[in-house]
């Protein structure tokens, strides 16, 4: 068996041979391009990509505690809330991976963003609960794709040299995504801005205005991807190898500064004569050797169709039944612990600040969070049950007494929204970490592998997760929420990098739009069960954010090493 250094001396041997004989593969001719300002202008226009996923997820757990009485929301409501986006994300995975699979990742990201940010504007305008269910699974529904198709847009346009290091930076910027959004809650929502229009019948909050400000990213990713080329992997593996010849040599000229004529790569492999290729998805036409296009005797629509249904077929027979099951499996576990604690942690930290700001004498100087999610819940319990009641007396018309023209209010229990800067500093504080934890990542990638990141890093962060019921100060829970959803969020990251190299092209959106199907399915379930655990106690909630990482920990010693892994 060869060394390593001996068999990337080999890899290197063969690829030069490819550029100076014979059709290149993808590899090679992605390889030849370079790496210079085109990748920097990709990564750059990446940015606000990764934002705006990052928005459309998160922005409702910093509203949440500011809207809680302008909307009447009990804890169900609020793990509705954070729950409904994820409803729409898994509701449109099959459309969204076929569509891109089909019909090109270009044209699905500009589509996607721009119909994003016009839900978000909807969601920001609207007056009641149901109304901001509907854009918010709206908004779900549409960014599910763009999220998938971003993914590997990225990977197809960086060799297998910088690819695992580029799934890691793109963990960068969904961590600044992290600092940004409660940078901008921290600005707008504790803002007495409050408008009344049309006689009083439309209301405009800060935290409205907060939702409206969030739509940018959107906007900005939708115009910038308008001047991005579509992926010449994508191109190669339909048979339209002259396009992709040209977005290699448009490659080539901006990372070296050279004409696109002394690109070394003269002709491409014809990848839809593979049989690996051959197998799934095409689309309407086939290509021979010589590049000549000849149609198929379906329609196209038809000929769709029966792709995209390939296409599934292909990920639950081998050689791909075990990776995918592998990689469904791990991301349900990842998300279901990640996004239930992640968008409960501004409503964690807003608990301690009111337990803290209560000026009740009775309460504990020395409180756990245990014994302030109780109180909590008590008091949540306790003011619908009185808004019921006087519900109630009001439609009998018995709120008065006979005697008196005044109510009582020394047994109210008023609804107060509580939105001190340590609840936004603390996340800030978590968005800060996960951006030098990704740094570091970004680094040590190749030399760590994606699944010592799956392992180890979850079984540290289910760790933290369980620690989580013995917190005794708000400095023991902001530590351990840092590192347990830094390194769950990495770990993610580095799954998604993994299921890119594990999977063919024509799967590959696909693939990775089912795992985060899986993942956000998981995020559904963890955000309805956690109210519900809140109310039977503080050990059953920790419990399960912990212990779910640690048994993925261990489902994830069973997946391949990818690291340098050419893409298929």
């Amino acid at each position: 068996m060869l060394e390593p250094s001996q068999e990337k001396y080999k890899n290197e041997v063969k690829r030069e041979q490819a550029v100076d004989c014979g059709p290149a593969d993808f590899e090679t001719a992605i390889a030849a391009t370079g790496y210079g300002r085109f990748n920097f202008l990709l990564l750059l226009i990446a940015m606000p990509c990764c934002i705006c996923t990052v928005f459309e997820t998160t922005t409702m757990s910093y509203v949440l505690p500011s809207a809680e009485c302008d909307l009447h929301l009990t804890l169900v409501d609020k793990g509705t809330l954070n729950a409904v986006t994820y409803v729409g994300m898994i509701s449109s995975a099959f459309l969204w991976g076929f569509l891109s699979d089909m019909y090109g990742r270009k044209r699905l990201l500009v589509y996607g963003f721009f119909l994003d940010a016009t839900f978000n504007v909807l969601c920001a305008t609207s007056q009641t609960v149901v109304a901001i269910m509907i854009f918010k699974f709206m908004g779900g529904f549409i960014i599910c794709g763009p999220f998938a198709v971003l993914m590997a847009y990225l990977s197809e346009f960086h060799s297998l040299q910088h690819r695992s290091r580029v799934m890691i930076l793109i963990g960068i910027f969904y961590s600044i995504g992290n600092v940004l959004l409660p940078s901008l809650a921290w600005i707008i929502i504790p803002q007495e801005w409050d408008f009344l229009l049309f006689g009083g019948k439309f209301a405009i909050h800060s935290w409205q205005i907060f939702l409206a400000v969030c739509c940018f990213p959107s906007l900005l990713s939708g115009a910038c991807v308008l001047f991005m080329p579509e992926s010449p992997k994508f191109l190669m593996s339909k048979g339209r190898n002259e396009q992709a010849m040209a977005v290699f040599q448009k490659l080539y000229s901006l990372n070296t500064g050279r004409s696109r004529g002394e690109y070394p790569i003269k002709e491409l492999m014809n990848e839809t004569t593979l049989p690996s290729e051959a197998d799934v998805g095409g689309d309407g036409t086939q290509t021979t050797a010589k590049g000549e296009e000849r149609t198929t005797s379906c329609s196209s629509k038809l000929k769709g169709l029966r792709d995209g249904l390939q296409q599934i077929l292909g990920m639950f027979r081998k050689p791909h039944l075990k990776n995918s099951l592998l990689a469904y499996s791990i991301q349900f576990g990842i998300l279901f612990g990640l996004n239930t604690f992640r968008l409960w942690v501004p409503q964690l930290f807003n608990i301690i600040d009111e337990y803290e700001l209560d000026p009740n004498p009775n309460l504990n100087a020395d409180a756990t969070l245990c014994d302030m999610l109780a109180y909590k819940v008590n008091k949540s319990n306790s003011i619908h049950s009185q808004e019921a009641v006087s519900s109630a007396l009001d439609q009998q018309q018995l709120l008065l007494s006979p005697e008196s023209d005044v109510v009582d209010m020394n047994n109210i229990i008023l609804c107060e929204a509580t939105t001190e800067g340590s609840m936004y500093l603390k996340s800030l504080i978590i968005g800060f970490v996960g951006v030098f934890a990704y740094v570091i990542t970004t680094m040590l990638i190749n030399a760590i592998g994606n699944r010592n990141i799956l392992v180890y890093g979850l079984l540290t962060s289910g760790v933290c997760g369980v620690s989580l019921y013995w917190a005794k100060s708000s400095a023991i829970v902001l530590a351990l929420s840092s590192t347990y959803i830094t390194i769950t969020s990495i770990s993610s990251t580095a799954l998604v990098g993994s299921v890119v190299a594990m999977f063919p092209t024509s799967m590959r959106t696909m693939v990775v739009s089912l795992t985060m199907m899986f993942g956000r399915t998981g995020s559904i379930i963890g955000n309805l069960l956690f109210p519900y655990l809140m109310s039977l106690g503080c050990w059953p909630p920790f419990v399960m954010i912990g212990a779910i990482q640690i048994a993925v920990s261990l489902i994830a010693t069973t997946i391949p090493r990818t690291v340098r892994k050419p893409l298929q």
